[in-house]
């Protein structure tokens, strides 16, 4: 895809605690934001420049922590094992994800985007004019390129790309030839680095933008010819085609994203809201309303919410954390052109009583009730509990006995914050 004050503490990490025991948990350190910027072309200069940034579901607070000087334009992030990898015009870039070091850095022209297997980084690349070839290996550590596949087995444009397995499958489109657009999936065997070919995708299938993965099926959401969209389904394990089915009209170059709850999320362009496609009936589901008209979207299955940011590609961009009904929950700014999204998650260990820390709670998780323990039971004190976007859903006055009882039958499934005022706060979650 070339193309509000905050209302509250956004999110919480999934991070559990426990008195007197430690359990690993997968928690969401950062979101990294590609900006892509703005190019002035009639003019050739850079209007706006192309930046990384990186926003703290925690604080809900946002920072610009690189800006990529030589490029015009950006097209993909990942990060992967500490480290952040960004495509941007002719370049791949490797950056410290705490640091936002430069790590390293090579030219590859027409970069598009790139997925992670073991030591590998597979990316597709496509470009007007020439291009040596369509799909590279490249060392992740090193980003020094290892094999490539021949144009004369893949002479098309190529842009989505994940890995599953011990293979890559990548979107073929010939984006880059709009007369002669296509609609294949391109499957390398990356233990045997073989191409083993393409899978069609139809007729209506042309154009294909983005590959999602859910077990063993794929999905590509395809823009067909710029009027429209569909989604097509593949079986991983028999590699064939199961459908392709239409969703809607003027899609342009439409953002989507695969759910955890089985939806595929897509711009619906002639509304300007996202649409849900069940993948369960093979069907669009509904419109959400209340959604934004998204430049970039991206899930986060730890928090159960979705990230998505809007633009005027000139001056302005917004990234939004929205609810799956598509309500948005909190807003920052941030670059121009905010396309592309990446999830930096990390598994840490966390103790319920780390030094200085005066609440025990327990049982955690917690069903029907959850109880706090005060190291003094003097006066009275402030109790509030808010859910992981920052909602109040507790705030009274309590006697500090040294025991207190909290029924949470009602709450929602997910993380939240206890705090007392003079004893400091505490994470829990309900199950």
């Amino acid at each position: 895809m070339y193309r509000s004050l905050l209302l509250a503490p956004a999110l919480a990490t999934t991070t559990l605690f426990f008195h007197g025991t430690a359990e690993a948990q997968q928690t969401v350190h950062q979101v990294v934001v590609l900006n892509e910027g703005r190019y002035d072309y009639a003019d050739q200069v850079q209007a706006v420049p192309v930046t990384l940034g990186s926003y703290d579901p925690a604080s809900g607070a946002y920072q610009s922590v690189a800006t990529i000087a030589d490029a015009r334009f950006g097209t993909y992030v990942l990060v992967d094992a500490g480290a952040i990898y960004v495509g941007a015009d002719t370049l791949l870039l490797k950056y410290d994800a705490d640091s936002y070091e430069l790590l390293g850095r090579t030219t590859v022209k027409g970069i598009r985007r790139f997925a992670i297997w073991n030591d590998q980084l597979v990316c597709t690349k496509g470009d007007f004019g020439p291009i040596p070839h369509f799909v590279e290996v490249f060392d992740k550590n090193t980003l020094e390129p290892l094999y490539h596949i021949s144009t004369t087995d893949l002479p098309y444009a190529c842009d989505g790309v994940q890995v599953a397995g011990d293979k890559a499958y990548f979107a073929v489109n010939n984006a880059f030839d709009l007369p002669n657009l296509l609609g294949m999936v391109g499957v390398l065997d990356l233990a045997s680095e073989t191409y083993e070919g393409g899978i069609d995708l139809g007729p209506d299938g042309r154009n294909p933008e983005n590959i999602m993965v859910d077990g063993d099926v794929l999905y590509t959401f395809n823009n067909t010819d710029f009027t429209g969209s569909s989604v097509s389904k593949i079986g991983l394990g028999n590699g064939q085609l199961a459908y392709t089915n239409n969703v809607a009209q003027a899609s342009s170059c439409a953002a989507s994203a695969l759910s955890a709850n089985g939806r595929i999320y897509f711009l619906e362009y002639a509304v300007g809201h996202l649409a849900r496609y069940n993948t369960a009936v093979d069907a669009v589901e509904d419109t959400l309303a209340t959604s934004p008209n998204v430049y970039g979207i991206i899930e986060d299955p730890i928090n159960d919410v979705m990230y998505v940011t809007t633009t005027d590609y000139v001056s302005s961009g917004d990234l939004h954390v929205m609810a799956h009904d598509g309500t948005v929950l909190n807003t920052v700014p941030v670059s121009v052109s905010p396309g592309r999204l990446a999830l930096d998650v990390r598994t840490a260990t966390a103790v319920q009583e780390p030094v200085g820390m005066d609440l025990r709670l327990f049982p955690n998780p917690a069903h029907e009730a959850l109880f706090l323990r005060l190291p003094s039971a003097e006066g009275r004190r402030h109790v509030t509990i808010v859910d992981g976007v920052g909602r109040v859903v507790v705030d009274e006055v309590r006697a500090a006995t040294p025991t207190q009882r909290f029924d949470v039958s009602s709450f929602a499934r997910g993380l939240y914050t206890l705090r007392v005022d003079g004893f400091g706060a505490a994470r829990f979650t309900v199950e």
